[in-house]
C-alpha cells in the first residue's frame, strides 16, 4: 500500500510537533496527527508508572504497573478501566504487534516511549499496518519521543522526577477552570478537588547533620512514598526545596483530611535510611472555580504555616482555621 507522503507533509508534522509549548499540548497534537493518517483508525496515549512494593515479611520487591490513559480525566474514577492489552505487552521492547492477518497487515501496534525523566509512555494504534507504514510510524514516534524528553527536562524535577512548579501552575489552572463551570454546592460533602502543600519538618537539620546527599535521599524517598500513598488520579508535584504539592481529586472534605493524615502517619512511621524518622506538616484547602489559583495556593500555604506554628506533624484545613488566623501572612513561601 503506497503511503503517498510528500516532503512538505513530513515537515509540516515536524513543525506542528516542535512548536508545542508543553507535554500536554505536544501529546494532544501527536494524537491528532496520527488519527489524521488514513490507515490509523484510533490512537491513544498512556502513561506507565512502575512502583516497587515489598510484601510483609519478605525481602523481595514486587513491581506494580499503574497505567493512566492520556489525558487523565480527574473527574472520574477509572482506575480499573484501562486497555488490558497494555498489561500483557513486553515493556522492554519498542514495538509490540498483533498477529498479522492473511494479507500481512497488523490490526494494532503499541509503540513504547522510554528514556525521559518522567514515566514511560505507550502509543496504542488501531488500524491496518504493513511494515512500510510501521517504519513511518516508528520515525514519527522517535520525533515525539525526543520532544517528550525535552519537555520532561523542563517540566519535571531532576531529583524526584515529579512535575515541577511550572507544571503545577498549568495543572491547577486546568482544575480551577473545570470548577468554574461546575460549582460545588457543599464542599464538605461533595466529591471535588483539594490542594495541599506538604513541608518536611526540620529539613535543614537533616542537611546540617547528615549532609545534602542524605537530604536528597530523604526528598527522593518522600516523593516515592507520595506515589505509593496517593491515587492514580491525584496530581503530585515538587514545589521547591522540601515542599511538595498534591492536588487530591474526587474526595469529600472528610476523605481529603483522612487521606493526608494517612500519608502523614506513613511518613512518620517510615525509617528513612541513615536519617531515621522525619515528619511532615500539611496545609490543605478546597479548590474552587471562583478564587485565583495563586489565592488557593496562598490559602494552603497559610494552613501549612499554622500547622508549623501548632507543633508540626499535623494536617491543617484552611477552611477550619479561625478568620483572624486566615488573615495572617505566613511570608515563608514565595508565590510569585
Amino acid at each position: 500500500m503506497s503511503l503517498n507522503l510528500t516532503v512538505r507533509q513530513i515537515f509540516s508534522w515536524s513543525i506542528q510537533l516542535s512548536v508545542q509549548q508543553d507535554y500536554q499540548a505536544l501529546t494532544h497534537k501527536f494524537l491528532a496527527i496520527l488519527t489524521d493518517i488514513p490507515w490509523v483508525e484510533n490512537a491513544a496515549a498512556y502513561e506507565i508508572f512502575q512502583h516497587e512494593r515489598k510484601k510483609p515479611g519478605e525481602t523481595d520487591t514486587v513491581q506494580e504497573l499503574l497505567i493512566r490513559r492520556f489525558p487523565l480525566d480527574f473527574t472520574r474514577n477509572d482506575e480499573e478501566v484501562h486497555n488490558s492489552l497494555l498489561t500483557e505487552i513486553d515493556h522492554t521492547t519498542d514495538l509490540n504487534l498483533s498477529a498479522p492477518d492473511e494479507s500481512g497487515l497488523y490490526a494494532w501496534a503499541i509503540f513504547s516511549i522510554r528514556g525521559g525523566c518522567g514515566p514511560d509512555r505507550a502509543i496504542h494504534l488501531e488500524g491496518a499496518f504493513d511494515r512500510e507504514m510501521l517504519e513511518l510510524l516508528g520515525n514519527l514516534r522517535e520525533v515525539y519521543r525526543n520532544l517528550v524528553m525535552l519537555h520532561d527536562t523542563k517540566e519535571r524535577d531532576v531529583l524526584t522526577k515529579l512535575p515541577n512548579r511550572q507544571s503545577l501552575d498549568a495543572r491547577l489552572l486546568q482544575v480551577c477552570e473545570h470548577y468554574s463551570d461546575y460549582q460545588i454546592i457543599d464542599k464538605s460533602q461533595e466529591k471535588s478537588s483539594w490542594i495541599a502543600i506538604l513541608d518536611i519538618d526540620h529539613f535543614k537539620r537533616v542537611n546540617d547533620n547528615f549532609g545534602h546527599l542524605y537530604g536528597d535521599e530523604v526528598l527522593l524517598t518522600f516523593s516515592q512514598l507520595m506515589g505509593k500513598c496517593f491515587r492514580y488520579n491525584d496530581f503530585l508535584f515538587r514545589f521547591g526545596g522540601e515542599e511538595f504539592v498534591v492536588i487530591l481529586n474526587l474526595a469529600s472534605q472528610e476523605m481529603a483530611v483522612s487521606a493526608f493524615n494517612r500519608f502523614r502517619e506513613a511518613v512518620a512511621s517510615y525509617n528513612f535510611p541513615t536519617v531515621g524518622r522525619v515528619t511532615v506538616s500539611i496545609g490543605l484547602t478546597h479548590v474552587d472555580g471562583i478564587s485565583m489559583p495563586t489565592t488557593q495556593l496562598d490559602h494552603a500555604d497559610k494552613a501549612l504555616y499554622h500547622a508549623k506554628e501548632s507543633g508540626r506533624n499535623r494536617v491543617v484545613l484552611y477552611e477550619d482555621m479561625p478568620v483572624l488566623v486566615q488573615d495572617k501572612n505566613p511570608c515563608e513561601t514565595e508565590l510569585f
